[in-house]
């Protein structure tokens, strides 16, 4: 049986917990501005004065808050990068998979994500975590990428990141479901990851035939 202690130790942490959660979310709708001691306690459904108790200034509570999203966020990419059978295989599922991975995140949660990676362009101190989701989610490419048999997979990563952060932000405004972004996704991967496999020579050729020379 829990001792009175431990209860209340239980409801501090529970309250902490509801004043992130709470934070992220003003933080996704309107920035950092958008994150302030009465904001994030009203929104939690708290008293006013319970962030001044819990953290000494709003920068800690919005450090802490995104922090902890993007922690978790990069445990579940290294997670998929270093879990799973290390056996080969073709570009087609490794392009469905990553789309999948990435689609099926919610879109609040893009939002979110998409939110920290704008403020981190004006607010140094959130660089390091926005740096910290690219690494991972590179690596969770590479690893995949190189079990397909690309050889340059680390070299055409970050372009696939940056499809992926396309495809984020397309989803706050685009009427299309997550499968058809999905499948929209898969095709990209797919043309990327074969054009730079093909080689720039044969790549230079197609685009060559779109307008022929004349004579």
């Amino acid at each position: 049986m829990a001792t009175r202690a431990q209860l209340s130790q239980e409801r501090s942490r529970q309250r902490r917990d509801e004043l992130l959660t709470a934070a992220i979310a003003l933080f996704s709708e309107g920035g950092s501005r958008a994150v302030t001691h009465r904001a994030v306690a009203a929104r939690a459904g708290l008293p006013s004065a319970t962030t001044t108790y819990y953290f000494e200034s709003i920068e800690e509570l919005i450090r802490e808050a995104l922090g902890a999203h993007v922690a978790q966020w990069i445990r579940d990419l290294d997670t998929l990068a270093s879990g799973g059978s290390q056996h080969p295989l073709d570009l087609d599922r490794t392009s469905d998979f990553i789309a999948a991975v990435f689609t099926s995140r919610g879109a609040d949660d893009a939002a979110i994500e998409l939110s920290i990676f704008l403020a981190a362009a004006r607010e140094p101190a959130l660089r390091d975590l926005a740096t910290s989701v690219v690494e991972s989610l590179e690596a969770l490419v590479t690893s995949l990428l190189r079990r397909a048999g690309v050889v340059q997979a680390g070299e055409v990563a970050g372009s696939v990141a940056a499809l992926i952060g396309g495809t984020a932000l397309n989803r706050q405004v685009s009427s299309a479901s997550a499968e058809d972004e999905a499948r929209a996704l898969t095709r990209a991967i797919r043309d990327l990851v074969a054009a730079r496999m093909l080689g720039s020579e044969v790549v230079d050729g197609a685009l060559a035939e779109l307008h022929p020379v004349t004579v």
